[in-house]
């Protein structure tokens, strides 16, 4: 896994003539769990667009590793995994042959074996051969979680992953990503849920029409 080092700057983005984000500035690096607080609107899911290249930038500046968005935005979506409220699998396609066309888009060496650990790691072995259209929500995002343990990326965005989780997957989904923080990783999610990550022992960010209005150690209110 690549240390990642992440630098924000000056970053507006309207939607015609609806402004998002006003001005967004921070920077974070490996080992780190960012969370983004704030109401409906606020601007969190732009921002996680943004750092995932999904959104083109209008304005400002975005440097991942000293890698500008602008010049080398496909170098950039190499360092990184975005999982959404959309999980981008394939539903006629079960979890190995999802997990295979994602370790061949990504042009990972990978055999059979590591594809079925990875099913097997997010609690999914029993139906690793089954379409995964007949899966939960819940299900889907495990697998779609899957993909991180093949490639650990640098830069892990995360847009409400405790959606769809029971108790036990926040439990189960904490320990992937303390384990993921752990080994040098860095960690930007979107959530209202400040109780399920505090165990990530994350550095809030509070997100108010667009802007940054507080930035604080220890545990967030949203």
């Amino acid at each position: 896994m690549a240390a990642a080092r992440l630098a924000v700057q000056g970053v507006h983005h309207r939607f015609g003539r609806q402004t998002v984000l006003r001005g967004v500035d921070f920077a974070a690096q490996g080992g780190e769990c960012v969370v983004l607080f704030g109401s409906n609107g606020a601007g969190k899911s732009t921002l996680l667009s943004l750092l995932s290249t999904r959104l083109r930038l209008q304005k400002g500046s975005y440097h991942l590793n000293d890698l500008s968005v602008t010049t080398h935005g496909e170098e950039i979506r190499g360092l990184m995994l975005f999982i959404g409220h959309h999980t981008h699998l394939y539903g006629h396609l079960t979890p190995l042959e999802n997990m295979t066309f994602f370790a061949d888009l990504r042009g990972l060496n990978h055999n059979h074996q590591q594809l079925v650990q990875a099913i097997e790691a997010v609690g999914l072995s029993r139906f690793v051969n089954r379409p995964v259209n007949g899966f939960s929500a819940g299900m889907r995002k495990r697998l779609a979680l899957a993909r991180m343990l093949l490639a650990p990326p640098a830069l892990l965005l995360l847009d409400e992953p405790y959606s769809a989780l029971d108790v036990q997957g926040v439990a189960w989904l904490n320990g992937v990503l303390q384990t993921y923080i752990a080994g040098g990783g860095l960690l930007i999610m979107a959530t209202h849920d400040p109780d399920r990550v505090a165990a990530l022992s994350p550095r809030p960010l509070l997100l108010v029409d667009g802007r940054f209005v507080q930035e604080e150690g220890g545990a967030a209110t949203c």
